[in-house]
């Protein structure tokens, strides 16, 4: 029997959302699951709408199309303008701050350990600067962390004394808030930084820290690659909440 074209929509319908409920029962409300089930739902919607019955709609949906289309395009410029960012010479920095990115219970996750490998050469070198780890403890987390993060800084040969520990944050806002609250209980008002982060998230960590009041520099940490599209894709959408 063949199945006209609006019984295959129909079938392709129930499919996504068979797909969408399977992937929240696995995953949880991670952003990839939440972007396809929005995707999924537009999809739904807009195959639905006669487009040729409602002119001013169509038109409406079409602006919305390229508006997104051009900021996406420019966001992920800037995204991407940061990706390789080094702080090779930048040799009088008042501290390092490496950004927090997940644990898995107590184990460092792919993310968080690239991030501070890519801090240990410039730590290494200025071994004048002190290096804050900020991270709070999240769903799945079993400690802050801030506190896995120093403890990994430790088995590769960081001093401790020069650890500073910010546990209490949520978010890349509140990381770098929280640390400058660190430093100005330090005497240091006009604090120039070195933030380590993931590339894909460079350019809005040192956005948000100019934002803060820091002069800030970064080195940026290399991503998976099987995440990185759908870490830039999140990225747009964190910049546009940021920038609001």
């Amino acid at each position: 029997m063949k199945l006209t074209t609006h019984k295959k929509f129909v079938l392709i319908d129930i499919a996504l959302i068979a797909l969408c409920v399977c992937f929240f029962i696995l995953y949880g409300s991670r952003f990839a699951v939440v972007f396809f089930c929005a995707l999924s739902l537009g999809f739904i919607i807009l195959r639905r709408i006669d487009f040729k019955k409602h002119v001013g709609l169509r038109r409406i949906v079409v602006a919305c199309f390229i508006i997104f289309g051009v900021s996406f395009v420019i966001i992920e410029g800037c995204v991407i303008s940061e990706m390789g960012a080094k702080a090779d010479r930048v040799s009088n920095a008042d501290y390092v701050i490496v950004l927090g990115s997940g644990l898995k219970g107590v184990d460092l996750s792919t993310t968080l350990r690239q991030r501070l490998d890519a801090s240990v050469s410039y730590v290494s070198q200025n071994t004048h600067v002190p290096v804050i780890v900020s991270g709070g403890q999240g769903p799945g987390e079993h400690i802050p962390e801030a506190v896995a993060m120093r403890d990994y800084l430790l088995s590769l040969g960081i001093s401790e004394d020069r650890i500073v520990l910010e546990s209490q944050s949520t978010s890349t806002k509140e990381n770098l808030l929280f640390s400058k609250s660190i430093i100005h209980e330090n005497g240091i008002e006009n604090p120039k930084i070195v933030i380590v982060t993931s590339d894909y998230h460079m350019f809005r960590a040192k956005m948000l820290a100019r934002k803060a009041g820091f002069e800030a520099y970064g080195i940026s940490s290399p991503s998976p690659v099987h995440l990185k599209p759908i870490n830039m894709i999140r990225e747009y959408f964190a910049m546009i909440k940021a920038l609001l």
